[in-house]
């Protein structure tokens, strides 16, 4: 029994133990659980989730957490490793906030420090010295385009833009070669720099006179090399290239059409087989199926320039330009006058946001709700009508865009409707609808979206497209990295290739975490920081292979045939695109492309800041673009720096660079770059000095002092920076005074004016779209500055179509003839007699220009009437009030002084206005009669096709010389009617077509012509200069052609002409960089020399220039060795030849 009680209690001694053990242990847990916690809440320890991970992945208890928290509280403990998502960051970082930023966070957060991330650089891009070679381009590729994994298949585009450089020579390290010259050049010089000797060379050459500013080489070329590295080099790893982007500048543009344009999609190939039946759709392609496809927000920028512009746009024969969107906007009720003087500013066209919320603004003033105003003019129906159009058009092109819960079918139906619209809208109007350049890249927007469609549904049908993703949006984000990188926004060609780098690494980490970038303001869509058009922001169904693209075509074009209907416009697009020549690219067929046209582009504003095409600005109006800006220039006296400057007297033990520290040079070698570099004695320069001995000096240094002596920081604003004005420059200018109240005469008011429609002068009610005093663009003009002698108001307006009505009086009212508008507006044919292709008319043919002195306001009665259907209220003019303003104001007026004042008009269908019995009415009648007379005074002379200046027939060819090299010579005449037909004009008419042929007669030679204009002159005294005829302009047998049988004679061509055809079909007689002619046998080298008189009695002087293009070259003028295309008009006086009135031209 008492054995028994004793192992009981043993036994319960030990369980004791055992349980005040594990008690312990409890306890000591729960101590360290508390020190743990109490470490916890007590030390602000950074990246502590790091701390704790690797601790229990080594197996560390909460005692040892404790005190590894503890220790690292006191900074003798840290995590040394970091997460890829740490690097990156810190990698962005130290781009925004710099070297002290990373360290500050390192400390503070412990993310890496500088030696961390001095192991984790981007990769670097390589730049051009010269003209990119292949092997660059491919080793840029395999660098950037090289992902661990297989991609996605998805096509890719290539996206070009031009990014204005700071001209500075710098000196590229990995290469060492000097880099910042022109491509053009830089091909013939030793840039590395070996030696002081080499690099002196190249001074010598930036310096010297003959290396004159030129284009580069084709712009084509370098494109179609880019896109073969990419198949040799990329293709495999990313996918193929199917779009080829860029920004509206001709350059880029005609290299692209060049390139991407040799082709048609067979219909029995994939793509075809889908693409080939959509009506309107142009299939014309590059090599591999590559097509343009222009930035959509690129494109909405230039949008938004067109409207902001004094020309506007025509839309359904109503002019809305700055003036009349700006009355609009400011009755819609969610705008004020200063809103709409923000959304109207020219200023600012690289705003996208604001081209944005213009448009969008536009697109509501097509509400057919009622007018929030009182007193509703009866035009308010026309304007409001094309603001209705022209919205809707818009609409369908934005919202595809934009719209996020639109499916893929819906957003191509949309597209589909605006190609048709802009089609029709262009038909119309022509480029007064929109500039052809834009309507060619608007048209090539749709054509890339249906293409890229079908493409991805032959590669992967499964995966999704968004539209947003065609054109170059991700390069301008690139740019905006460049700009915004450091504080100076400007680059040169080292720091562009650095910051391209960092810029490309940033991007590529901020699409991985899209919530660590705020974005840039200007270039999105919303005006916001961040842009919300990303793949998340489409919710609808984005799948290729749910898209069926025949159907969403006809589907859009169903829709803009009823939208159309619904204005009772009937466009049959069936019929009209049965054409075979005739598609959306190309409207009105004959293989012209008007995107491919060579006019100037409205859509994108001048770079020169005192334009006089851009001297109207926001309203209240001002004039931003013509801003008075003076750049600052060095003083002739500013002190000269020379290389001695930077020279000790004597070469001391302190001036050895292996003494050196790196960290004094690391800027002055890599400029903006984050990287690191260890300065050694390749990077100096023996320099000679006059004692014998040599300076060492760093390269940097020496093209610092050498080149860049003169340098200034550029301005930051792009209008200034482009040509090249100093930060120092800019001079803001103040709005004039506002005129309100009864006394000013605003845009869209009506009045009477005097037209002058071929031969008859009669009065017209019009309606003012334009506003001109002293040659600056306004939105009202005072009443005293109309109707008077001095006035310099100058008025652009719409004739209105009136018609003569018998009103029957009632209850007492006496009947009455009226006046009364019929809703649209008059057109007339142009001078030349050359009918119109445009049907509705262009902007010239829909508008009059009137002198203020002939131009007074008119009160208009407003009246319901029955009489004409198309429009409920029409404006009446009491036909009584009418004769007596139109008595009172002109027949008083001098018919010689009026004739001067009044610009002469085409004919027109519809004007002068015609009475009830079918008299024409009011006619100024002695003006009339007047003109009669000299119409048959001048029944024996022609009309200039030019300049429309009646000369006698046989004065045709020394007349139209002088515009012929004006023309060639690149200088502008402003006041033509038609241009010369460049590069082989008829030197009897100026237009090409006309066959010219020399034969010789005896002692002198025939001349035989195929232009009606031919007439007889003596060949020996017309090619020698004169001051009586100085034109010289006679066709020369070419010398370098072939005998044409079967007169046995060389062809023969003006001789204005000779040089741009020895360049384009003897290109060996040509020298590309002088522009001139070279190695003629001298005898047909002088025959077409030009004299340097002859220049200067057509108005044209020696200066320097802009070179024109190419096809304008011309020969070297007598006594001079600078090439004749370096002509201008400085200084220069007009013709001294009685034969040649033509006016003095303006560059």
């Amino acid at each position: 029994m008492l054995q028994r009680v004793m192992a009981e209690k043993k036994a319960l001694q030990g369980k004791v133990f055992t349980l005040s053990r594990q008690v312990a242990r409890t306890s000591r847990r729960m101590k360290d659980d508390k020190r743990l916690l109490m470490a916890l809440a007590t030390h602000d320890i950074p990246r502590l989730h790091h701390l704790i991970r690797i601790a229990i992945k080594q197996g560390a208890g909460p005692e040892e957490i404790t005190w590894r928290i503890e220790e690292a509280a006191k900074r003798f403990y840290s995590v040394k490793s970091f997460t890829d998502a740490e690097l990156k960051f810190t990698r962005v970082l130290k781009r925004l906030a710099g070297r002290k930023g990373v360290y500050a966070m390192s400390k503070f957060l412990g993310l890496p420090s500088l030696t961390t991330m001095a192991e984790s650089n981007p990769p670097r891009l390589l730049p051009s010295v010269g003209v990119p070679k292949a092997s660059e381009i491919a080793v840029n590729i395999s660098t950037f385009f090289n992902p661990a994994s297989q991609r996605p298949k998805v096509g890719h585009c290539l996206m070009l833009d031009g990014l204005h450089l700071c001209h500075r020579c710098r000196w590229h390290r990995p290469t060492n070669q000097i880099i910042g010259l022109c491509r053009e050049h830089s091909g013939d010089l030793d840039l590395s720099m070996n030696s002081m000797d080499s690099v002196l060379e190249v001074l010598e050459a930036v310096h010297d006179a003959n290396m004159q500013e030129r284009k580069g080489p084709a712009f084509a070329s370098l494109l179609e090399q880019t896109m073969e590295q990419w198949e040799l080099h990329g293709e495999a790893k990313n996918g193929p290239l199917w779009v080829v982007s860029t920004d509206g500048d001709r350059v880029f543009g005609e290299g692209c059409f060049k390139l991407l344009m040799c082709e048609e999609v067979e219909e029995s190939s994939p793509l075809g087989q889908k693409l080939h039946g959509l009506k309107g759709l142009n299939l014309q392609c590059g090599k591999k199926k590559v097509i343009k496809a222009p930035d959509p927000k690129h494109v909405v920028k230039r949008v938004g320039t067109t409207m902001r512009g004094a020309e506007g746009v025509v839309c359904d024969r109503v002019i809305l330009n700055r003036a009349i969107i700006t009355q609009w906007l400011e009755r819609l009720p969610t705008e004020t006058k200063e809103s709409v003087a923000i959304l109207v500013d020219p200023a600012d066209h690289q705003n996208v946001p604001r081209a944005y919320k213009l448009i969008r603004a536009c697109i509501s003033l097509g509400d057919p709700s009622p007018d929030p105003s009182p007193a509703v003019d009866p035009s308010d129906d026309s304007t409001r009508r094309a603001f209705a159009l022209a919205g809707e058009m818009w609409r369908a092109f934005l919202d595809p865009f934009t719209k996020g819960t639109m499916s893929l079918s819906e957003a191509l139906t949309d597209l589909s409707e605006f190609a048709h619209l802009a089609f029709y809208f262009y038909r119309m109007h022509g480029s007064s609808f929109l500039s052809n350049q834009l309507y060619g890249d608007l048209q090539a927007i749709v054509k890339a979206a249906f293409f890229c469609v079908a493409q991805q549904q032959n590669l992967d049908p499964e995966q999704a497209f968004y539209l947003y993703q065609l054109g170059s949006d991700r390069l301008e984000e690139l740019f905006a990295e460049v700009r915004t990188e450091s504080h100076d926004s400007n680059v040169d060609a080292l720091q562009l290739s650095e910051r391209l780098s960092s810029a490309a690494d940033s991007v590529g980490i901020w699409n991985e975490h899209p919530e660590w970038h705020q974005g840039h303001v200007r270039r999105s869509w919303s005006g916001k920081e961040a842009d919300h058009v990303n793949p998340t922001f489409f919710t609808g169904d984005m799948c290729v292979g749910h898209v069926l693209p025949r159907n969403c075509w006809v589907a859009g074009e169903h829709k803009a045939s009823t939208f159309l209907a619904q204005f009772g416009i009937d466009f049959d697009f069936d019929l009209t695109l049965s054409d075979p020549d005739v598609d959306f690219l190309r409207p009105n067929g004959n293989n012209v492309y008007p995107g491919n046209a060579r006019d100037k582009d409205r859509s994108i504003p001048d770079d020169k800041l005192n334009s006089s095409d851009s001297n109207s600005g926001p309203l209240p109006f001002e004039d931003p673009e013509s801003t008075d800006i003076q750049p600052f220039l060095p003083e002739d006296d500013a002190p000269t720096v020379f290389l001695e400057d930077f020279l000790a007297d004597s070469a001391s033990a302190s001036d050895d660079p292996v003494r050196a520290s790196s960290d004094d040079h690391a800027d002055a070698v890599s400029g903006s770059s984050s990287v690191a570099i260890n300065v050694t004695r390749n990077d100096w320069l023996d320099y000679p000095l006059e004692n014998g001995g040599t300076k060492r000096l760093h390269k940097a240094s020496i093209l610092s002092t050498l080149f860049n002596s003169d340098f200034r920081r550029l301005a930051t604003t792009r209008l200034l920076r482009v040509r090249c004005y100093t930060a120092e420059g800019h001079k803001p200018t103040f709005n004039p005074p506002e005129i309100s109240g009864e006394h000013s005469f605003n845009v869209g008011d009506l009045a009477v004016a005097l037209i002058r429609s071929n031969n008859t002068v009669a009065a017209a009610v019009v309606r003012a779209v334009v506003l001109e005093k002293n040659k600056l663009r306004v939105g009202q003009v005072d009443l005293e500055d109309l109707g008077s002698a001095a006035s310099t108001v100058l008025v652009t307006a719409q004739p209105l179509i009136m018609r003569d009505i018998y009103v029957v009086g009632t209850h007492g009212v006496p009947s009455t003839r009226k006046w009364v508008w019929t809703g649209d507006y008059a057109k007339f044919e142009p001078l030349n007699g050359v009918a119109s292709t445009v049907k509705s008319g262009t902007r010239k043919m829909l508008t009059v220009k009137i002198p203020g002195a002939l131009f007074h306001p008119l009160d208009a009665e407003v009246e319901s009437v029955d009489v004409l259907a198309s429009a409920d209220n029409e404006t009446i003019v009491a036909n009584n009030d009418l004769m007596a303003v139109f008595s009172a104001m002109y027949e008083s007026l001098d018919v010689a002084a009026l004739l001067q004042l009044i610009p002469k008009h085409g004919t027109s269908d519809t004007f002068p206005y015609v009475r009830y019995n079918d008299s024409p009415a009011p006619i100024l009648e002695n003006a009339t009669q007047s003109l009669a007379q000299k119409k048959h005074d001048d029944s024996q002379k022609v009309s200039c096709f030019q300049c429309h200046l009646l000369i006698k027939p046989e004065d045709a060819r020394a007349h139209v010389s002088v515009h012929i090299l004006r023309a060639m010579c690149n200088v502008r005449e402003p006041d033509l009617h038609e241009q010369v037909a460049l590069p082989n004009p008829c030197g009897f008419c100026g237009r090409t077509g006309c066959g010219v042929e020399i034969t010789k007669a005896g002692k002198s030679f025939r001349i035989t012509s195929t232009c009606f204009r031919q007439h007889a002159f003596a060949y020996g005294f017309a090619k020698k200069y004169s001051a009586a005829t100085p034109s010289t302009n006679v066709p020369i047998a070419c010398e370098l052609c072939d005998i044409v049988a079967p007169r046995k004679t060389h062809p023969a061509f003006w001789k204005y002409s000779l040089p741009s055809h020895i360049q384009s079909v003897h290109p060996r007689y040509w020298d590309d960089i002088g522009g001139v002619p070279q190695n003629l046998p001298p005898e047909f080298a002088n025959k077409i020399v030009i004299p340097r008189e002859e220049l200067v009695a057509f108005g044209i002087a020696m200066g320097l220039a802009d070179a024109p293009s190419a096809q304008s070259l011309a020969p070297a003028s007598r006594g001079s060795k600078r090439p004749f295309s370096n002509v201008t008009n400085a200084d220069a006086g007009p013709s001294n030849s009685s034969k040649q009135p033509c006016p003095r031209p303006v560059r």
